[in-house]
């Protein structure tokens, strides 16, 4: 990963910024004038969705007025596009060129609403796309922009669809940092994960007349915890195991015969996560046996671990630090703001995601970005300052950097040649140890 940097930086050195045009500052003006001038309109839209969360698959409301919107500033919409019902699909062209793709999520958390901010991402995505659109519209640029709506990203992987990437050149995503703090981040490293359910069933039996006579699923559900617990001492420090009892019975004088839960396997790669959820697995079929319950797990979500783009992200920060410093506004001078050496650094984040898949395909970043307060994200704390005014301004603020970036792509060829040079290289010295 060390050689990469390096030529990394190297690329970054031979790829001037919107090719050092006399007319960046003029570019800049429009684009964030475009985004400005439809603040209203987006304030409402992301309020609208805010204040009507719908779990993954079933954005339905979500849908209509993301697709209703995107028509009305001339897009054309795709609406239920890939075999999902929810997701669309809208793009704006004027000629040949390159492609850039902004990303929109939508769906909320069972029972929080939209404690993830999901909301604001796809406020970014759509705010980003219109400032994109903007200056192709105007000739000042060539090619085509593509904003995905993605259902689901909560458990459902809406972005899993390899058909939703063919014609895409990249892929930039907004979303809210993870504990809701005061701080930016254009480079994030998430892990992989896998989730499942788990089904321990065995024989009911009254719990004081007999017994003897039942076989107690929920015995089962209790001796994996336990045994997860006890795996735990071996775990490395960026390893996850997680779990919950979702459905069984609900009074106490019945012996359970069925118990659901589910479980989740995280790990800072694709094949670290796999060595956990094998002695995961062992241990679930393990506890089956030791307490005569039939188990059968079931598996739902495959998040890869991301691999952002390093070049994409340098960029995002310097346009940031260029155009939109935090230590230029009073209400966010205090903020902190990581470079992507920082964030490399430091080391990913330990959370997941189906952007995680996509990095895998192209070149693609996450950014992230402050709501206030110190709220930890899934939790009904961060979905009030997901409403508010300031995470909006948040949001508006990284469409615009996201906007210049997808701009870079689609006038440079030089750096978009290098992007996908670099993201080449990435993925062949990530793919040795899969």
């Amino acid at each position: 990963m060390q050689s990469l940097l390096k030529s990394t930086i190297a690329i970054l050195a031979s790829s001037t910024l919107l090719h050092s045009c006399v007319s960046c500052q003029e570019l800049a003006d429009q684009v964030f004038a475009a985004i400005d001038s439809r603040n209203d309109g987006l304030r409402t839209l992301n309020t609208e969705i805010w204040e009507n969360p719908e779990i993954g698959y079933q954005e339905v409301h979500a849908h209509q007025v993301l697709t209703d919107y995107l028509e009305e500033q001339g897009f054309k919409v795709t609406r239920s596009a890939y075999n999902l019902s929810t997701a669309f699909r809208a793009e704006f062209s004027n000629g040949e060129g390159r492609d850039v793709s902004f990303n929109s999520e939508f769906d909320a958390l069972p029972g929080l609403g939209h404690a993830c901010g999901h909301n604001l991402i796809a406020t970014v995505g759509v705010a980003a796309a219109i400032g994109v659109k903007d200056a192709l519209e105007n000739g000042s640029v060539k090619g085509s922009v593509v904003l995905l709506g993605t259902p689901a990203e909560e458990g459902g992987g809406g972005k899993e669809t390899p058909t939703m990437l063919l014609g895409v050149e990249l892929w930039l995503l907004g979303v809210v940092t993870s504990l809701g703090l005061e701080a930016s981040d254009c480079y994030f490293e998430l892990f992989s994960t896998t989730f499942a359910y788990l089904v321990s069933s065995s024989v009911a039996a009254h719990a004081a007349a007999a017994p003897w006579a039942g076989q107690n699923a929920l015995d089962g559900f209790v001796a994996a915890y336990q045994m997860a617990g006890l795996f735990r001492q071996q775990l490395q420090p960026s390893d996850r195991i997680h779990h919950v009892v979702t459905k069984g019975w609900s009074v106490a004088n019945i012996i359970p015969d069925y118990i659901e839960s589910q479980w989740g396997v995280r790990g800072n790669s694709r094949p670290r996560r796999d060595v956990v959820l094998d002695q995961v697995q062992s241990i679930l079929y393990a506890s089956g046996n030791g307490t005569n319950t039939t188990v059968e797990i079931t598996p739902f979500q495959d998040y890869w671990d991301q691999n952002p783009s390093y070049q994409l992200a340098s960029t995002f920060y310097q346009y940031q630090m260029k155009y939109l410093d935090p230590a230029d506004d009073p209400k966010t001078a205090n903020f902190t703001v990581s470079s992507p050496e920082e964030s490399r650094r430091d080391g990913g984040a330990s959370a997941s995601s189906d952007q995680g898949n996509v990095s895998w395909f192209l070149p693609a970043i996450q950014v992230g970005f402050p709501v206030g307060g110190g709220a930890p994200v899934h939790n009904a704390g961060f979905r009030e300052l997901a409403g508010t005014d300031f995470a909006h301004e948040s949001a508006i603020q990284t469409a615009k950097i996201l906007a210049l970036t997808g701009l870079e792509v689609l006038q440079n060829e030089t750096y978009a040649e290098a992007m996908w040079e670099e993201w080449r290289a990435m993925i062949e010295e990530v793919s040795v140890s899969i």
